[in-house]
């Protein structure tokens, strides 16, 4: 925040000034936002109620009729008529079966005919409605269905032409001889209005539509008196949600809910316009931005009283300090008088005092300097016997020459091996020259894995693939034996089963050293992949994978892009890390 400190502090106040209003706006602007999720969401709570609600009653009358139909299909003095053929014994019948349907009919609101078809001819109906539905026979199996809205016109006795069908093959379950037959029909003709005994609430000043829909997507019932009856093109989209969502209909924004109805095969849907449900949100929106410019108004007064009285004895100490500066208006020794606040007039008197203190604080900062350089030369001198108590390499590499030969001679030949293997590789890493090549570099990795397989026994083995050719490139000194160590102590030492480790070498199409260490052991997560690939300094930070991200940086640092590492690896398969360098062979250095 340099930059901003270089602005006057007339700007920087209105910085802050403009901030502060930036921030009230954007106060505002959550706050809007929130209370629109709010009564968005509790509208979505009401509506949802009230669906649940048409969607048990839509069952509870649907359940019920369809249980009458049942009690009628399989009533024995019914299945006695639909199987007689005898006219005057069918007459005496349908006297008996005459009560059974009206109070059938009775029993339940909506259910406007009863009709009893059997295969032998006969037939009822408490109100002549026979001839409208044999056209759906085909539509009826052995259990109850209801059909989509149908039209059906019964003259002036009942209003309206437009009926559910609700129908059930009947089968013989009394006479010996039709037994398990089919041998008619049971329907009842149901009123759309009233399937559902709710009535329809009202929200504000304009309605909340609903639209009940048939199993063939024509509204039956509806607060919207216009659309029933017709197909709900427009609700296409709506029937298709399953959670509450913003459509457009009818040319405006509506928040529209669904429920399915299973027992007729047809679905509830509910709309309220945006507008509606956030008018009252939007006046509130008004009434606070009319009191926050009203506030930002007054407040303009007092900022600019307060900015002035900071801001012109300032201006007096800034012109103060560049007299003295270019000795043209006043000398150090001439005091400064400031007018404004209380802190000024303290500020003017504290720097009249520095003044008078600097002949005093220059003598001081001189006796300081020199403690400084003194105290630089004992830092100097501590360092320099530190670097002399330092370990000699040579001397650290005889010790190793002595303990392999101490083993050599007590007959401990494991010892004298991993001493003589951990001597080479120390070796090989004071080596002076920063490339080597491949073959030196597989020695001492050669070395390092013979340690390890001292240590781990049989429980990993090692496959060397390299072609010839390869064998002469040139590499970074100590570049695959921190990538092999990673394969060891990540991939295969945490593995229960034995494992495999892999080194190939070749020379690729565009003259590329192409190195591959892979192993079997038990991968990495997806996530610490992730953050290998894509940011290696955050592992380096955690200390994961130190080496593996310290040899890629090498790669890079040495040879550039398109060079460097590619790392694939999958959780409980293994990790194949794959070095892509510049083939060198060993005569061109």
């Amino acid at each position: 925040m340099q930059w901003f400190s270089k602005f006057t502090i007339r700007n920087q106040l209105a910085v802050l000034a403009a901030s502060t209003l930036i921030l009230l706006v954007l106060i505002f602007s959550v706050f809007y936002a929130l209370n629109k999720d709010i009564s968005k969401k509790k509208n979505n709570e009401y509506t949802l109620n009230l669906l649940s609600q048409f969607q048990q009653d839509v069952a509870a009358n649907s359940n019920g009729m369809l249980k009458i139909l049942m009690n009628i299909a399989y009533n024995p003095d019914m299945q006695s008529y639909m199987l007689e053929n005898e006219y005057d014994k069918r007459y005496e019948n349908s006297k008996k079966i005459s009560t059974v349907l009206n109070n059938a009919r009775l029993m339940k609101d909506g259910i406007v005919d009863v009709i009893v078809v059997g295969n032998s001819g006969s037939f009822f109906s408490t109100y002549g409605g026979n001839e409208y539905v044999n056209r759906y026979q085909n539509l009826f199996g052995s259990l109850p269905f209801i059909t989509g809205l149908k039209e059906i016109n019964y003259g002036s006795n009942i209003p309206g032409n437009q009926f559910f069908i609700a129908g059930v093959s009947v089968y013989g379950i009394y006479d010996p001889d039709s037994i398990g037959k089919q041998i008619g029909y049971c329907y009842l003709v149901i009123d759309a209005q009233k399937i559902t005994s709710l009535s329809f609430p009202k929200l504000g000043k304009e309605e909340m539509k609903f639209y009940f829909l048939d199993r063939d997507q024509q509204i039956f019932s509806s607060n919207d008196p216009a659309s029933v009856g017709g197909n709900a093109n427009f609700l296409e989209a709506a029937a298709a949600l399953d959670e509450p969502s913003t459509l457009t209909l009818h040319g405006e924004r509506q928040i529209v809910q669904t429920k399915k109805l299973p027992e007729i095969g047809g679905t509830l849907i509910s709309t309220i316009p945006e507008k509606v449900l956030y008018t009252e949100i939007r006046d509130l929106r008004l009434k606070v931005l009319y009191m926050l410019l009203t506030a930002i108004f007054i407040l303009i007064v007092p900022f600019t009283l307060i900015m002035n009285n900071l801001i012109k004895p300032i201006r007096q100490m800034t012109n103060f300090i560049l007299g003295i500066r270019t000795q043209q208006t006043v000398t150090p020794r001439q005091e400064i008088k400031l007018n404004g606040y209380f802190e000024m007039t303290i500020l003017s008197s504290k720097l009249n005092r520095m003044f008078d203190e600097i002949d005093s604080l220059t003598q001081d900062l001189i006796d300081a300097d020199v403690q400084l350089y003194k105290a630089e030369l004992d830092k100097k001198q501590a360092e320099l016997a530190f670097l002399q108590s330092q370990i000699n390499p040579h001397f650290l590499y005889n010790t190793f020459e002595t303990i392999k030969g101490m083993a050599s001679i007590k007959g401990v030949h494991e010892i004298k091996d991993i001493v003589q293997d951990l001597s080479r590789i120390f070796r090989y890493s004071i080596k002076g020259s920063e490339e080597v090549s491949l073959r030196e570099e597989l020695d001492m990795v050669g070395a390092y894995l013979r340690i390890q397989k001292a240590r781990f026994k049989d429980r990993f083995d090692i496959e060397m693939d390299i072609v010839p050719l390869a064998m002469k490139g040139k590499v970074p000194k100590m570049i695959l034996q921190p990538i092999v160590e990673n394969a060891i102590i990540h991939g295969l030492e945490p593995l229960s089963a034995k494992g495999k480790l892999l080194i190939k070498a070749e020379i690729d199409a565009y003259k590329r050293l192409v190195i591959t260490v892979k192993d079997n052991g038990v991968g990495m997560r997806d996530e610490v992949l992730e953050a290998m690939n894509k940011n290696p300094d955050e592992t380096n930070k955690l200390n994961q994978h130190l080496g593996m991200n310290n040899v890629a940086n090498r790669i890079k640092f040495i040879y550039g892009e398109p060079y460097g590492l590619s790392l694939h690896s999958e959780e409980n398969q293994g990790t194949e890390v794959i070095f892509h360098l510049p083939f060198k062979e060993e005569a061109y250095v």
